[in-house]
């Protein structure tokens, strides 16, 4: 346990890929909560900088970037270990609170394995180790006026139409529907209900985006590589409806309470699936070995069975499902 008296300044030390990082934010939101006289700085990968820097209640967001050479990391240890930190909360195990001689940290020898605790909960225990109540902490994805206006013009394109965005991309070829049952599902929505369809993701989602436009027969509105996360999640909250795999903006869609309809294969939806429950359905197969938790399909027989096997008449009816349950509880973001 810690003195909660002596913590002045505080140092959360997250992770590096987008969505694992949008699952500790209510790390932080419990400690500036239990300290809302302290002066929070966050330690991120590159890729999360955008989730922290608009925080009005964060005072430093510190890059650290692990490809840097060893006197770049030095140099960054020698910053922070001036700033004499009461608190570092390390959600990577690291022994950086340690060498930082932080006066109180959690313990990276303590940390176990949880077993199938959604990793948003996993995090938050972090804190509950160390006598620190946060059993109310959610997601926060701050957002400013400037990227409000910006997501706006950008969803110029949907004239006005209700909208459901579609993210078909995902950091592991394995956890990818198949392109072609994207493009199905895509042409279904815009031409039997009548909602226009945007196109989300990043630089990396580029190849995968283009092979569905050309098996497409409409033409959604693209937005591939024009948002950054906090524009994302402002056009994920304004949807009627996000259709993902299990990526970063599956995570986004939970943190804004949007409805989701995700795809789960070789990962495990009780650990990353969506947290809005009431407002989202998970598409997967029940087979022997899913989920496997791999970066390759081990399944000699039927590769990638776990995902192929879902079809896009499936996927529409939940689509219809989901946009049904919207009319009978028109405010998912409540629940």
């Amino acid at each position: 346990m810690i003195n909660k008296t002596k913590i002045k300044r505080i140092l959360v030390i997250t992770l590096s890929n987008v969505g694992d990082i949008i699952l500790t934010t209510p790390v932080t939101e419990a400690l500036l909560k239990e300290f809302p006289s302290a002066k929070l700085d966050v330690m991120v990968g590159p890729g999360g900088k955008e989730i922290f820097s608009a925080h009005k209640k964060i005072r430093e967001v510190i890059i650290y970037d692990k490809r840097c050479s060893f006197f770049a990391k030095f140099a960054l240890f020698l910053k922070l270990r001036k700033k004499k930190y009461d608190l570092v909360t390390d959600l990577r195990n690291t022994i950086f609170p340690f060498i930082l001689g932080a006066r109180f940290a959690t313990n990276p020898f303590r940390y176990r394995s949880r077993g199938r605790m959604h990793k948003k909960d996993a995090h938050l225990a972090r804190l509950r180790e160390i006598g620190i109540d946060a059993s109310r902490a959610e997601p926060y994805i701050p957002v400013e006026e400037n990227d409000k206006a910006r997501a706006g013009r950008l969803l110029c394109g949907t004239e006005g139409k209700s909208f459901i965005v579609v993210s078909p991309g995902a950091k592991s070829h394995v956890k990818r529907w198949p392109l072609r049952k994207f493009a199905v599902l895509c042409d279904r929505i815009k031409e039997e209900l009548g909602y226009e369809v945007v196109l989300v993701g990043d630089r990396s989602d580029r190849i995968v985006t283009e092979r569905i436009l050309c098996h497409m027969k409409t033409k959604p509105l693209d937005l591939v590589e024009k948002t950054n996360i906090r524009e994302l999640a402002v056009i994920i909250k304004q949807s009627a409806l996000l259709i993902t795999n299990d990526s970063a903006p599956l995570h986004l869609g939970s943190a804004v309470r949007a409805r989701i309809l995700v795809f789960f294969g070789p990962t495990d939806e009780k650990k990353y699936g969506p947290f809005t429950t009431a407002a989202s359905k998970v598409l997967k197969r029940n087979i022997e070995c899913s989920p496997c938790e791999l970066p390759q399909c081990a399944n000699p027989g039927n590769k990638y069975e776990c995902l192929k096997t879902i079809s896009a008449e499936e996927a529409f009816e939940a689509v219809k499902e989901l946009l049904h349950a919207a009319k009978e509880q028109p405010n998912p973001r409540k629940t």
